[in-house]
């Protein structure tokens, strides 16, 4: 299969290195000139031989003028802001990789993070997708998510999130799912979870956990690797790109109708109503604290899904031609409901203080 070499980069970068898998790195950039150079450079330096492809989302600043002084890079240009979800299913049409990285232009690579992820695909076939390890310079170098899992509840459990790094993070585990800001995936998958990497209509949050659980019941795991960490500016595009209650509103109607879609019927009457419940104390606590932005948020997930109801019933239906695993199959590797403060420290912005107990 043919790869991109890139060619020499503008005047002072480092010199590459060489990595052997077929590998295409795809990243989705909206405004992010400020960004681009530390992220693209740090491919350069480790990332020769595989193909860098970079979609940009109709921006208006200066990436456009960073990109093209990088000839070695592949630029793909969306007609509008097509989102995290769009731009890397545009990248992923003009990618020839066997393996494909999903990367966040936020990010700075680090020696040997594409080595270890492409190894571990290699050793271990049952793997579809792996995370690597990321790091949180703007919060003392603290974890970035070292993987989630799933929990009795529905809502995510964010491992590792805000955490100093230890020995809990420096193995390799199963996950329900891997953040797409460092995810890399066998190619192959995508016929197999239903022909499409992400759902456009999510636009941004939560599109990875939904692929990940597609992975997950076409057969395949998802786990997270430790690999040598990169650093990750967390939130850099996404703070500019939506307001706060609009990240909240995205986040929670995709969780909502991915959960809906892909959960098996006695899983989802098992899980669906404490969810909803919890959303709804939520929502009454916003409304007597006279949170209307967050209150909105929550609503509108709600009619969101019930709006697009066809949808929903249309990706059910989908699940039922790919499901290679029952829920219960899937659980038993990445059902993990942490204790109760988890939700609470979560909720009062202070996922930090949570203790993660061992795996």
């Amino acid at each position: 299969m043919s790869r991109v070499v890139p060619k020499a980069p503008i005047e002072s970068a480092p010199q590459p290195v060489g990595l052997g898998p077929s590998l295409s790195i795809l990243v989705v950039n909206w405004n992010g000139a400020t960004l681009l150079p530390v992220c693209l450079d740090s491919l350069y330096q480790h990332a020769t031989g595989c193909e860098i492809i970079v979609v940009d989302n109709a921006s208006t600043d200066d990436s456009l003028d960073i990109l093209k002084k990088r000839s070695w890079v592949k630029l793909v240009r969306a007609p509008k802001n097509l989102g995290f979800a769009g731009g890397n299913n545009l990248g992923l049409e003009e990618s020839c990789g066997n393996y494909v990285l999903l990367l966040n232009n936020d990010t700075k690579v680090t020696p040997g993070l594409l080595e270890s992820l492409c190894e571990y695909l290699d050793s271990n076939p049952q793997v579809g997708a792996v995370q690597g390890k990321m790091v949180l310079p703007r919060y003392d170098n603290s974890l970035d998510v070292c993987g989630s899992f799933f929990t009795a509840l529905g809502l995510p459990y964010h491992y590792g999130y805000f955490k100093p790094d230890g020995a809990k993070y420096q193995r390799s585990y199963p996950v329900f799912s891997g953040k797409g800001a460092c995810l890399m995936f066998r190619r192959e998958l995508i016929e197999k979870i239903g022909g499409f990497l992400f759902d456009e209509d999510f636009f941004c949050y939560y599109e990875e956990s939904d692929f990940c659980h597609r992975v997950w019941l076409a057969g395949y795991e998802v786990h997270f690797v430790p690999s040598p960490p990169i650093q990750h500016l967390m939130g850099a595009t996404g703070d500019r790109l939506l307001k706060q209650d609009l990240v909240q509103r995205y986040y929670l109607r995709n969780m909502m109708f991915s959960l809906l879609g892909n959960l098996s019927f006695a899983s989802a009457l098992r899980i669906m109503p404490v969810f909803f419940g919890i959303l709804i104390f939520r929502m009454v606590i916003f409304l007597l604290t006279f949170r209307w932005a967050a209150f909105g948020a929550h609503w509108g997930a709600f009619t969101y899904n019930l709006r697009h109801w066809k949808r929903i019933k249309a990706r059910r239906e989908l699940i039922g031609r790919i499901r290679k695993k029952t829920d219960r199959e899937i659980f038993a590797k990445i059902l993990r409901t942490p204790r109760l403060d988890y939700f609470i420290k979560t909720f009062k912005g202070r996922i930090g203080d949570y203790v993660d107990e061992e795996l």
